[in-house]
């Protein structure tokens, strides 16, 4: 490890990763909070309704962002 010290290898280890887990962060905060009906006029959100956990916790409808386009190998023939 010539060159390159422990300290500086973990900070820019920590930056990458922070700057990594900030992709569609951008489109989740534009959802988050949103009542239902601006939820559902808006395309690149959906509401969640409500519902019970198996540990019987209920929780609250919500907005959330869309899932993002998943890219396909397959070709529509």
């Amino acid at each position: 490890m010539l060159g390159k010290s422990p300290i500086r290898y973990a900070a820019v280890t920590a930056i990458a990763l922070a700057l990594g887990g900030l992709q569609g962060t951008a489109g989740a905060a534009a959802c988050k909070g949103l009542e239902k009906n601006k939820c559902e006029s808006s395309s690149s959100c959906t509401w969640v309704d409500s519902y019970t956990r198996k540990d019987g916790v209920k929780v609250d409808g919500y907005c959330r962002a869309k899932g993002g386009k998943k890219s396909s190998s397959k070709s529509d023939s």
